[in-house]
């Protein structure tokens, strides 16, 4: 499922595989209308045939795409949802399994959105005005980009009386932070998920906001390459220390020449994994 990470080498993918070249033709799906809300896809091929990559940017798990198209900038907004992705095809490759939408590139190149459960999102954007889109204007600042502030983390924690978990979900504060990174930086920061989020201390939110940072970056040097495989996909490696791994070993307490098996809870609806030993 796509958190900060994957949206982030979406990003990097899109940058070289498009930027300063033109879109010729726009295809869709029929089936898949809703990811072209609020706009039709018809209207989504209009704005954006004939218009050239400008530039790629990502806050959170938004995907801003700027283009121009006579002169005038044009936006396209993308969500990734939970299984959506963008590959890039040879434009006489057979399109990938739910393909809801193509953009065949000047020279050679289709770029395909892939998305199987139908929850992303394609949203043109007039005038690139990404900041007058509600979604887009509600979210903080981002983790990679502008970092964490530890100070900033504490106050926003000390404020809430959700379990620390369930809080690292709020992208008015963490934008790009999923159910999977919310329990990796838990376990990083040696943190039980059920804690009240007022009840850190200043030194616990500093550490969570280091933990954060650096599941980031595990990530992201696991999954960069040419196309982003979901921990979720069948077959797929799990490159997390906790997320999934019910029932498996503690790698910090099995290092340490302990056993303790990872337990999964339920928390807003969402799978949470920790260790009850090393997370009290």
């Amino acid at each position: 499922m796509p958190e900060l990470p994957e949206v982030e080498i979406a990003a990097r993918n899109l940058r070289r595989w498009a930027e300063g070249r033109r879109v010729v033709e726009v295809g869709w799906d029929p089936r898949a209308r809703r990811i072209f809300r609020p706009a039709t896809p018809a209207a989504f091929a209009r704005t954006l045939e004939g218009a050239r990559f400008a530039g790629i940017r990502r806050i959170g798990k938004h995907l801003l795409v700027s283009l121009e198209r006579g002169g005038a900038p044009v936006g396209l907004l993308s969500h990734l949802g939970m299984t959506g992705k963008w590959v890039l095809r040879g434009a006489g490759d057979p399109a990938p399994r739910h393909a809801r939408a193509w953009l065949r590139l000047e020279g050679d190149g289709v770029l395909h959105f892939q998305d199987s459960r139908l929850f992303g999102r394609l949203r043109t954007v007039p005038g690139a005005r990404f900041e007058d889109v509600p979604e887009v204007a509600a979210l903080g600042p981002d983790p990679l980009e502008h970092g964490i502030e530890p100070a900033a983390l504490a106050g926003a924690l000390a404020a809430s009386r959700l379990p620390v978990k369930v809080k690292l979900l709020d992208q008015r504060i963490l934008p790009g932070v999923g159910n999977i990174h919310a329990s990796e930086a838990c376990f990083r920061a040696r943190l039980d998920p059920r804690r009240p989020s007022r009840a850190l201390s200043r030194a616990e939110a500093k550490a969570l906001a280091a933990a954060i940072l650096a599941s980031f970056r595990m990530t992201l040097d696991a999954e960069d390459g040419p196309e982003i495989t979901y921990v979720e996909e069948p077959g797929a490696e799990n490159p997390f220390l906790v997320y999934a791994r019910e029932g498996e070993p503690c790698p910090r307490c099995r290092r340490a020449g302990r056993t303790s098996p990872i337990r999964r809870v339920v928390q807003a609806q969402r799978s949470t994994f920790f260790c009850p030993r090393c997370q009290r």
